[in-house]
């Protein structure tokens, strides 16, 4: 979503470590809140930027970006902070993305972030090159301001400076008026008479070696600050590139899934189809499991009747053993004979009264 309202950049800065932070909406895919980290130092240095989210934020609504530096970051509750060693008079663009949600109140997310830690710290020596030089000869050749500190010339010295309307011819030269009642010129001609001031200092060998050196880092300063625009929108062309090339690859993937399985209305219906046959084959498998359980509660009823059957015949095994024992002890003892004896002795009896009675009857007749 776009958002052309501007919002102010905030800056910090400490052992000469520059911190820019910005509102970007359209530079990058979502809104996000931009760090822009500049080094002045001769040495690499390891910077702990830290911070602050809104409480309002949950800190899971940021995205980091993984070709803007998402590996330096580190969260901790609703603070976030950044480390990474930045090479000597090195730029570095860092980024963490906010919902479009977050773009109705920017101003929360544009507090003062903390330098936290510049390792190794600057020393006394690198202080008096870097430190608010540097900016102080940007503002001047911006035309912000209108001279340089340490370059201010005296009042009783009158100092030719150079006709800027032909840059070629470096012997023309205008004195500077001592007075004048027109109103102010613009920054323009203001910072162009500063340059030529700075010019004439140089020449003069006026100037220390130093604050050559000071000088010409910030020239070198504004003119890669100048060739970073082209810069930038050539990176913003070729990541526009690319993400065309995804949504094309995209498309083309997402085209040949619908040849192969149809539109998501084509799907869902033969989803449900399947749906519907699995609740069939579910309901079948769900009788089956109730018939086997009916089965399963008849087999245990029928063992407990066999239960009962076999112990029941168990109590007639034992009583029958009692009585196989009972004969064996009466055949030990001898008593079955005498018992066979005495009935065959009267069957005997019983047939002689037979044939005695047959022959009464018989001989009657």
């Amino acid at each position: 979503m776009s958002n052309s309202q501007a919002y102010d950049e905030v800056t910090v800065t400490a052992d000469g470590v520059t911190v820019t932070k910005r509102f970007e909406a359209d530079e990058f895919p979502v809104p996000a809140i931009a760090f822009n980290l500049t080094s002045r130092r001769s040495v690499p240095v390891t910077v702990r930027l830290v911070d602050t989210v809104p409480e309002d934020v949950a800190v899971e609504d940021l995205g980091f970006h993984p070709e803007y530096g998402s590996e330096y970051w580190d969260i901790n509750e609703n603070r976030i902070a950044f480390e990474k060693e930045l090479e000597p008079e090195a730029d570095y663009t860092t980024v963490y993305g906010i919902r479009a949600t977050g773009t109705d109140d920017v101003e929360k997310f544009l507090t003062e972030p903390e330098i936290e830690s510049v390792n190794p710290p600057l020393d006394e020596d690198e202080e008096d090159l870097v430190g608010g030089g540097d900016e102080a000869v940007r503002d001047v050749i911006a035309g912000d301001a209108d001279s340089v500190p340490g370059l201010e010339d005296d009042d009783d010295e009158d100092i030719e400076t150079l006709d800027l309307s032909d840059p070629n011819n470096p012997d023309s030269s205008v004195e500077a008026p001592e007075e004048s009642n027109a109103a102010p010129a613009d920054s323009e001609v203001q910072s162009g008479a500063v340059v030529a001031t700075m010019a004439q200092e140089i020449r003069d060998q006026n100037v220390s070696p130093e604050d050559v050196k000071l000088l010409k880092r910030a020239l070198d300063a504004v003119s890669e600050d100048d060739s970073d625009a082209g810069g930038v929108n050539d990176a913003r062309i070729q990541r526009i590139q690319s993400d065309v090339a995804d949504l094309r690859a995209y498309t083309d993937a997402l085209e040949e899934f619908l040849e192969e399985n149809g539109t998501g209305e084509d799907m869902i219906q033969e989803f449900g189809e399947r749906l519907d046959s699995f609740e069939a084959t579910l309901e079948d498998f769900e009788d089956e499991v109730q018939s086997a359980t009916d089965a399963a509660t008849s087999a245990s009823d029928q063992v407990d009747d066999l239960s009962g059957d076999v112990e029941s015949v168990e109590g007639q095994l034992d009583a029958l053993e009692d009585d196989i024992e009972a004969v064996r002890e009466e055949i030990d003892d001898g008593e079955l004979a005498d018992r066979i004896n005495e009935t065959e002795s009267e069957i005997e009896e019983l047939k002689q009264w037979r044939e005695q009675l047959s022959s009464v009857i018989g001989g009657g007749e």
